[in-house]
């Protein structure tokens, strides 16, 4: 809870382009905390993370590839 009030906290403040940034890092923190507790992968072995951060290499992959791409397409008149 006290992660959300923190969001909807710094929502409201005018940061720029960094509005994004900060809302994509408290929800990554919120993330961390709902798999590390909630769903009790704190304590669990060496091939349950690997089953866990697996989503998360093949995400990073994709939008990395994605970046990849717009930065190095050409406009054509």
């Amino acid at each position: 809870m006290v992660m959300t009030a923190i969001t909807v906290y710094v929502s409201y403040i005018n940061f720029g382009m960094l509005n994004i940034v900060i809302a994509l890092v408290i929800a990554s923190i919120k993330a961390s905390i709902v798999a590390l507790y909630f769903m009790h992968l704190k304590l669990e072995d060496s091939i349950t993370w690997v089953f866990a951060l697996f989503p998360l290499l093949l995400l990073a992959l994709l939008i990395g590839m994605t970046i990849t791409d717009t930065f190095t397409r050409t406009i054509v008149p």
